[in-house]
């Protein structure tokens, strides 16, 4: 579950900076980003391999491959990220190619865990996959949110354009989560297995809380209050609402992945 989460908020970390102007954000700050995925992409990868390591007889898993190929590519990121502010292109193709390779290892990790408990269709794994890249998203945004309000303390030349467009991504983003949310509701109740899927929730009624009370409903107030911050340029009380709306994903989008186990479908 955990290393799930974390190759999705590496991929949608990446994924968020490479939609973005680089030339008006500091160069310092990209180099964080990137260290901070390349961190993530070598713990997980190597995670991965030890497991593996337990049990010789098991292929190599793709999310392995995946992982190298993030690692490699967040180690270009790193290195070029002083270029940024001239150009910026190929800076955005690296980070956007190193975002896909997250996204598709947290998609696959998931649907690897799942598929050990539950028959997977092909509806519900093209939905699994979605869930997937949407919570990397949120997850990625808030994160590059809060570090780049933070970032406001040394890097006072910088403007408030990337905050307020980072900010943007993330209030759209949990808006698609809430509605994928209830798409996905609406489209278990439509193929018939709402009953199975409503009893499962039924269960765990408590993680379902957090999921729907935490995970979304208070993001999504967090993400107006951080919109409503930025346009009146008060970037610190923007990033310390920023810093409880972070930890309010995490929580949803754990339980999110727990209610995945338990019911084998999104939510």
């Amino acid at each position: 579950m955990v290393t799930t989460l974390a190759y999705g908020l590496a991929g949608g970390m990446l994924i968020v900076v490479a939609t973005a102007r680089c030339r008006q954000i500091a160069w310092r700050f990209l180099r964080l980003v990137g260290m901070i995925v390349l961190a993530l992409a070598c713990g997980l990868t190597l995670w991965r391999w030890r497991a593996l390591r337990l049990d010789p007889a098991s292929p190599m898993p793709p999310t392995i491959w995946l992982g190298i190929a993030l690692g490699a590519a967040t180690v270009v990121i790193v290195l070029i990220a002083p270029l940024a502010s001239r150009g910026g292109r190929g800076f955005r193709i690296v980070c956007a190619l190193g975002g896909m390779l997250g996204l598709g290892a947290t998609s696959l990790s998931a649907l690897a865990t799942v598929s050990t408990t539950h028959t997977l269709s092909l509806l519900g794994t093209v939905m699994i996959v979605a869930s997937q890249i949407l919570g990397g998203l949120l997850l990625g945004s808030i994160t590059v949110s809060w570090l780049l309000g933070h970032a406001y303390l040394t890097a006072t030349k910088m403007t408030t354009a990337p905050l307020r467009y980072f900010s943007r991504v993330l209030f759209w983003v949990i808006m698609l989560r809430i509605v994928f949310a209830l798409l996905s509701v609406l489209t278990a109740w439509m193929i018939g297995s709402e009953s199975a899927i409503f009893k499962q929730l039924e269960q765990a009624w408590f993680i379902l809380l957090l999921r729907v009370g935490v995970g979304l409903v208070g993001v999504g107030v967090f993400a107006y209050m951080v919109t409503d911050c930025v346009k009146r340029r008060a970037t610190q009380s923007a990033t310390g609402i920023l810093y409880f709306g972070s930890l309010f994903a995490y929580i949803g989008e754990m339980a999110n992945q727990q209610l995945l186990l338990e019911c084998g479908w999104p939510l």
